[in-house]
């Protein structure tokens, strides 16, 4: 059975001359948490740390908060260990999001820089991407993930996952924090889109995909697949609808990223990975979107654990016991996030990582105060 620690988000103070506690502060329970849980204590001196976290986009407004980043980095630091806070790019060729330099002047926008973080912010797959390492993995459905290359090269990794809802898998957590948060663009584009994308009968010739190609894969109007890295440009600016492509399913999505995710702990080391868990600011929507709508239930508190699946199940078992905030996007059904998107089973994840052997479904928790 994994271990699972939590922290609760709770301040509760009952008289007024005593106001001024520090110690419930939930930056300071942080730091009791990751002592007491030991995630941290195989830190070596000089070795690389990555913290995985996800920035969000402009328009976000309850990311994870940059202090909680910051007294990671900083704890890091203590052990003697040179942490870097890292992001990847979003799929796609057009917008913001897609490419480091906007990754960082988005982060930037929200609050998120060397500064505020105690960490340099390095985009782990590249100016535009494609900074990969291939691993071949017996998933589910995937047997090649592109690992970024940052995430790879580094010593450890620590997932800062904010956990929150996702309208296609459900939820978003430490397993989609590392299966999509961890992987370029082809890989993205692999758990997204079922296969390599096609020209139809629409085209008009305009030539705006062979323009944001960044492989000259469109040879006479077709897409030559060898060549094709899946990076969703030509799609994306093509005004005619000529380009074909078919989304994942909910449940497809979930067992590929998952994949995703067995890639990213076969490179790194099993051993190497802890995961933290933010169940603050439980918003229905990936801080992918461009808004951030009201919190379903209200904050829970913090979890950390070195099982990526347990403190998954742990974090959705909490959130289906909590109470629903009004006017927000939740039901109280007995899966919260299920009753919000009745196509998307959140069971699905965890059965896909149960599957490959990626942890344990069955955890202890354990609460510190």
């Amino acid at each position: 059975m994994a271990k699972v620690y939590f922290t609760s988000s709770r301040a509760p103070v009952r008289e007024p001359h005593k106001w001024y506690q520090p110690s419930l502060s939930g930056v300071n329970k942080l730091e009791r948490l990751l002592n007491k849980s030991g995630i941290l204590e195989d830190i070596e001196k000089g070795e690389i740390i990555a913290l995985k976290v996800h920035f969000g986009i402009r328009g976000t407004t309850k990311s994870l908060r940059s202090m909680f980043i910051r007294k990671v980095a900083q704890m890091v630091k203590a052990k003697g260990g040179e942490p870097f806070v890292t992001e990847t790019t979003g799929l796609g060729m057009l917008r913001e999001q897609c490419f480091a330099l906007g990754k960082i002047e988005a982060a930037e926008a929200g609050g998120y820089t060397p500064q505020t973080l105690s960490a340099p912010i390095i985009i782990a797959d590249g100016l535009r991407g494609f900074d990969s390492v291939g691993v071949s993995v017996d998933g589910s459905q995937l047997k090649k993930v592109y690992v970024a290359k940052q995430i790879a090269e580094a010593d450890k990794v620590i997932s800062l996952a904010h956990f929150k809802g996702h309208m296609n898998a459900g939820f978003g957590g430490a397993l989609k924090n590392m299966g999509i948060g961890c992987v370029a663009k082809t890989s993205k584009y692999d758990a997204h889109i079922y296969s390599p994308p096609t020209i139809n009968d629409n085209c008009t010739e305009c030539g705006a995909c062979l323009k944001i190609c960044p492989v000259d894969a469109i040879i006479d109007w077709k897409v030559d697949v060898e060549k094709c890295i899946r990076c969703q440009g030509c799609a994306e600016v093509c005004e005619e609808n000529a380009i074909s492509f078919k989304w994942t399913s909910s449940k497809d999505l979930s067992e590929r990223f998952v994949d995703c995710a067995k890639a990213v702990l076969d490179l790194v080391g099993r051993e190497n990975i802890k995961y933290v868990n933010f169940l603050l600011d439980i918003t229905p929507q990936c801080d992918c979107c461009p808004y951030s709508d009201n919190a379903i239930v209200p904050d829970l508190g913090i979890l950390a654990s070195d099982d990526i699946l347990a403190i998954d199940k742990a974090s959705v078992d909490m959130v289906n016991k909590a109470p629903v905030i009004a006017d927000s996007m939740a039901q109280n059904a007995d899966d919260k996030f299920h009753g919000m998107y009745k196509w998307a089973h959140p069971s699905d994840q965890l059965n896909a990582a149960k599957k490959l052997g990626l942890g344990e479904m069955e955890y202890e928790l354990i609460e510190i105060k």
